[in-house]
């Protein structure tokens, strides 16, 4: 296994929930688009918006990957820390900008990386496609995740935790402002991506499957 493997972080699809449906053991109940802007639309949103996150991150930790392969020999552990600010385009339309510091630990011997890594998210006009509809979402709020690989796979939960206010308008009109606080935990073992958390005082949950390498 060389070194560059460890790098792997996945990132699944991203695909729209479909209004009406049920996640099982939701706590919430969705409800269609003909209603007011609910927690579980919301919550839809959230779920996608993580994609963008870890795409961003991915993109940062190569670039960490990079820098380390040339500064250090491939032999004991390496710690770095950088400061990043990056910019991607939002899934339909608008700017999602994160910032933040990662610290990153990696043991040559033994393949483990593991990171940690906090900031702000910030999307603006952030437009996210939901069905035959579309839901625009102006925030600035907190971020936290921890990674871990072995042999450059994912090993125990790899977590994801945001927190802040939020406001969300969608195309026909309906619009909501709230705080939120979530986490996201990808699980290689159970092979599952789930959100658990509170959005405008509704505890939510989604659980969608996720494997490593998607």
């Amino acid at each position: 296994m060389t070194y560059k493997t460890w790098i792997g972080i996945s990132v699944l699809a991203l695909t729209p929930l479909v209004a009406g449906c049920s996640d099982g053991d939701g706590v919430v109940t969705p409800t269609g688009n003909d209603g007011a802007l609910s927690a579980s639309q919301m919550a839809d949103v959230a779920m996608q918006s993580d994609l963008v996150t870890e795409q961003i991150l991915e993109a940062e930790l190569r670039t960490m990957d990079t820098s380390s392969a040339s500064d250090h020999p491939p032999t004991g552990t390496v710690t770095k820390e950088v400061t990043f600010s990056r910019t991607r385009p939002c899934p339909g339309d608008g700017t999602f900008h994160l910032e933040g510091t990662i610290r990153r630990t990696y043991n040559f011997d033994t393949h483990v990386m593991e990171a940690e890594s906090s900031g702000v998210r910030t999307r603006t006009d952030c437009v996210f496609p939901r069905g035959d509809m579309t839901i625009t979402v102006n925030d600035s709020a907190h971020w936290e995740t921890d990674r871990r690989r072995v042999d450059g796979l994912p090993d125990g939960p790899q977590t994801s935790h945001y927190y802040g206010s939020t406001s969300a308008v969608r195309s026909d009109g309906e619009e909501r402002s709230c705080e939120y606080d979530i986490t996201i935990v990808r699980n290689p073992d159970a092979h599952s991506r789930t959100l658990d958390g509170m959005i405008c005082g509704t505890e939510v949950h989604r659980s969608v499957t996720w494997s490593h390498g998607e």
